[in-house]
Formats: C-alpha cells, sequence, structure tokens
C-alpha cells in the first residue's frame, strides 16, 4: 500500500514541477473576473458621489426628469461609464435605495452560493463544479449588460451574480488538494494576489471605457478563457477521487501529472484507501469528536473575527485621500504588498504562530485607534487612520492565513462544505461591522472595543490548535481528529522497491533518492 500524498509529492518531485506552476497560474488567474466584478456592480455604483446630483431632479417623482437637464447637471467623479449608467437608468436625485438595496443583494447571494457550491463541489467534484460554474458566472454578469433600463433585471442578475460568486468558491479548495506541500503557501499568496489585481482591473475597466455594457462583457474575458483551459488541461482531484472510491480516475489523474512534470509514473501497488462513513458530512465536523468539534467552533470565531476586525478597521479608514479611484488604487497595493510579507511570515513563523501574531496587531491597532489624539500626523492622516490602515494591513494578512490553515486542517470529504461554512460566518462578521461603527455614537470606541476582545480572544483559542507547517492534508474526519490531537506519523515514509521521499517542512524542497 501507498500512500496517495506521498504520491503527490513524489509526480512533483521536480524542483520546479511544471503543472504546480500552470495550475497555480491557471486556477489564481480565473478570479481577475472575481476580483473585478464585485468592485463594479457593487462598490463604485453604490457610493453617494455616482448619485444624480441636479437641481432639475424632483424628489417627490422615482425618476429623473432627464429631459430637462444637460451634461453639466449629471455628477460623475470617476468615469463617463457611470455617468451613462445612471441617465440609462433614470436614477433620481438623492436616491440610494436601489444601489443599496442591489449591493446587499450580491452579498445575500455570495453567502448561499458559497453554502449550496460547497455541499455541491463535495458530492460532484471540483473541476466539473469549477468551470461549469464559471461559465455561468460569467453569463450573470453579462445579464447585467442586457438588462438595458430593467432595474429588475439588473437586481436579479446581481443576486445571481453574488451566488455564483459563492459557487466558485470551490477553486480555493480544488488548488489546495492540487498544490504540494511546499508550494501550498505561495499558492495561497498567488491565489490572493490575483484577486486584488482583478480589483485593480475592473477599477481601470470603469474609468477608460465609457459603455457600461462592454465594460461587463471585457470583465467576463480573464474568467471565460481561464475557465476553458481548466476545463481541458487540469485533472479532477486526485484526492477527492479517492475519499469516494474511484481508483481507477484517481491513478489516470496522477499520471496526467506525472506526464505534465514529464516525470515516471508506474504504480504496481494499491493506492492505500480511505474508508468514509455515510455520516461523514459537514454536520460530523461537530459530532465525530470533542477535539473536531472543539477545532471546528475556534474556526467559526476565527473566520468571524477575520472578517468584522477587516471590515471594521477599513471602515475607519475613511475616505484617505477622498477620491475614489486613487483610494482604491492605494488599497488594492497595499493587498498586493501585504502578499510577500504573508509569504514570508507564514514560511518562518509557520501557520499558527502567524495567526497569534496577526491577533497581537490587530488588537494593538484597535487600542491605538481609541487614542483621543486627532491632530494630524501627516496631510489627512490622523493617528486614528493611520493605525486603522495599519490594523486593516494586519487583518488582511490574518484573513488570508486563515483560509489556508483552514483547508489544511479540514479533511478531503467535506472540505468544501466546511470552508462554506467558515466564508458564509465571516460573511456574519461584515455585516455586523458596519451596525457596530453605528454603536459608537452611543458610546465612543464600541467598534475597537469589539475588535480588540475578539483578538485576544482568538489569540488564546489558537493555543490549542495543530500546527499544520509540513503536514499532508487529512482525508477523513478520522485523520483530522489525528491531526488535532498530534497523531501523526513520521514525515520519512516507505516506498516501494526500496525508493523513498523524504518530507520536508512545506517550503523546503523534498529529497528523493533511491535505496
Amino acid at each position: 500500500m501507498v500512500k496517495l500524498g506521498d504520491l503527490m509529492e513524489k509526480i512533483n518531485n521536480r524542483k520546479h514541477p511544471p503543472f504546480q506552476y500552470f495550475m497555480i497560474m491557471v486556477l489564481s488567474s480565473t478570479l481577475l473576473t472575481n476580483g473585478g466584478v464585485p468592485l463594479f456592480l457593487t462598490f463604485l455604483t453604490s457610493t453617494k458621489d455616482w448619485q444624480c446630483l441636479t437641481d432639475n431632479c424632483n424628489p417627490k417623482k422615482d425618476l429623473c426628469e432627464q429631459t430637462n437637464l444637460t451634461d453639466t447637471d449629471w455628477y460623475s467623479p470617476a468615469s463617463k461609464a457611470t455617468d451613462k449608467f445612471l441617465k440609462s437608468y433614470k436614477v433620481y436625485c438623492g436616491y440610494e435605495g436601489y444601489f443599496s438595496m442591489i449591493s446587499s443583494s450580491y452579498f445575500f447571494g455570495f453567502m448561499i452560493g458559497i453554502l449550496l457550491g460547497g455541499k455541491i463541489m463535495d458530492k460532484f467534484g471540483r473541476h466539473k463544479c469549477i468551470w461549469i460554474g464559471l461559465f455561468i458566472y460569467c453569463f450573470t454578469v453579462l445579464m447585467h449588460a442586457g438588462s438595458k433600463t430593467n432595474f429588475t433585471v439588473f437586481g436579479v442578475a446581481h443576486v445571481f451574480t453574488g451566488f455564483m460568486s459563492g459557487f466558485i468558491g470551490a477553486i480555493y479548495v480544488y488548488q489546495s488538494e492540487l498544490t504540494i506541500g511546499r508550494l501550498r503557501n505561495i499558492g495561497c499568496q498567488v491565489h490572493n494576489e490575483t484577486f486584488s489585481i482583478g480589483m485593480l482591473y475592473g477599477a481601470l475597466l470603469s474609468y477608460f471605457i465609457e459603455d457600461f455594457a462592454l465594460i461587463c462583457i471585457v470583465l467576463t474575458v480573464p474568467a471565460l478563457f481561464f475557465g476553458l483551459v481548466t476545463a481541458v488541461w487540469l485533472p479532477e482531484s486526485p484526492l477527492w477521487l479517492q475519499v469516494n472510491n474511484r481508483e481507477e480516475e484517481t491513478k489516470k489523474a496522477l499520471k496526467y501529472i506525472a506526464n505534465f512534470n514529464n516525470v515516471k509514473f508506474l504504480l504496481e501497488e494499491k493506492i492505500d484507501p480511505i474508508e468514509t462513513k455515510a455520516d461523514d458530512s459537514v454536520g460530523a465536523l461537530f459530532t465525530f469528536s470533542r477535539s473536531t468539534r472543539i477545532t471546528t467552533f475556534i474556526f467559526l470565531f476565527s473566520w468571524l473575527t477575520a472578517s468584522f476586525c477587516y471590515w471594521g478597521l477599513s471602515f475607519n479608514v475613511g475616505d484617505l485621500i477622498g477620491n475614489l479611484y486613487i483610494n482604491q488604487i492605494i488599497i488594492c497595493v497595499i493587498d498586493l504588498i501585504n502578499r510577500p510579507i504573508n509569504y514570508f511570515g507564514v514560511r518562518y513563523m509557520k501557520r499558527v504562530s502567524f495567526l497569534r501574531a496577526c491577533n497581537v496587531g490587530m488588537a494593538i491597532s484597535a487600542v491605538i485607534c481609541m487614542i483621543p489624539y486627532k491632530k494630524e500626523v501627516f496631510p489627512g492622516f490622523n493617528i486614528t487612520k493611520i493605525s486603522a490602515l495599519a490594523g486593516r494591513m494586519i487583518s488582511d494578512l490574518y484573513f488570508t492565513t486563515v483560509y489556508l490553515y483552514t483547508s489544511e486542517v479540514l479533511p478531503t470529504n467535506v472540505r468544501g462544505s466546511g470552508l462554506a461554512i467558515c466564508s458564509s460566518t465571516a460573511r456574519i462578521g461584515s455585516i455586523m461591522a458596519p451596525f457596530v461603527i453605528v454603536a459608537n455614537k452611543i458610546s465612543p470606541d464600541i467598534n475597537f472595543s469589539a475588535i480588540l476582545v475578539s483578538s485576544v480572544i482568538c489569540f488564546v483559542l489558537y493555543r490549542w490548535m495543530p500546527e499544520t507547517h509540513g503536514k499532508l492534508l487529512p482525508g477523513t474526519l478520522s485523520e483530522m481528529n489525528d491531526l488535532v490531537e498530534g497523531k501523526v506519523r513520521s514525515n520519512l515514509v516507505e516506498m516501494r522497491g526500496g525508493d523513498h521521499v523524504r518530507l520536508l517542512d512545506s517550503e523546503s524542497e523534498e529529497e528523493v533518492s533511491a535505496a
């Protein structure tokens, strides 16, 4: 018998395995669309400055009186595309209801989509779920372009776009299962880097292209192209195939990866099977054992904290320098800078230690934000804004690492559903953040106090979480339980024919030799 995880390491034993880099590049590039769409369709179009600002509007009517308007009656600080968009939909002066409702509908659709998508990817497979989901996702984006002046169609398209955005969350699960241990960290950073680049992509499109429908069409290009590449040139996850007892398909996928890497693949022994039970559903995370239950609850609270701190500190950054596009560029650049920091932090501090360090950083940021010193240190930046910006950077590092760490602890048979539940819990945190900020009017610094308390609690809870650095992904709840309780096998694994693979730390190269 031979372990599947060891086979994955062995067929990718080259210093720079081509399949690994190709797979990471393709899957991450699909997120260019996913990063740009919510920015353009939700963030920018829901901003006050994009409303119709003219004295010729009649607030008592549902629509702007377009016939009496001149070009100067319409105000759009960002792009001509938005100007045309507002005229096309005849949004009346000062009315934010439509856009606020549509923005909320996107996140509502996302929450439903991520829950359903997680269940479907666990049942029917990662590969098919991803490329079919990407094509449907692009269709929902194109629905916006074809909605003409019908706000109902636009709103429905927005709900379905959010739904499919959550649905294709399988990309991260799929990528983590195909990526070998020493490259999983860098794969995670590239994944999030391309999402940030996608946000810039969406902002630039909306700035330079004047036609709203054309922007929607161009936005779908990366997802359509790389979705097609995924469908044709990437295999199903061998880990998912194994837990579903598809041994021949598992061997076929492994052989494809080996051929891609130009590595000889001859498997004479049987792959060690993974025994799954009929009740091994996502609910079993709470019932399988005390260890899995406690770990799952810690994850849920950790994700809630990550999202709450991220958005709670983001809202306190304010308008920065007051220009939508420059603000967005600053935020995206910060996210891009964060990725190498994240990579080296996780590499040298390991997962749990880095997460706890981020908890300390967010707590300190919250404390500094509560200092009643409002004098500007730099033009437009006081202590609160600087500290909130630093805290946002740290919470972004925390959020990214939580994604990586959770996928390494949850077992393959419920990894998609488990991450979906965690992600949905994170949305609760993002929904809570603005309401807590409003509560500051009742008592100052409620928001920062909540961030401080939740960060400290997470710091304490992670004292009992297992380190996954250098470990193989668990396949079942039993293996997850062993990982949590520290019952893991030696990193030195004997292979057939006297061959052996030495599995070193995740970011080190494995040594492959013959006896």
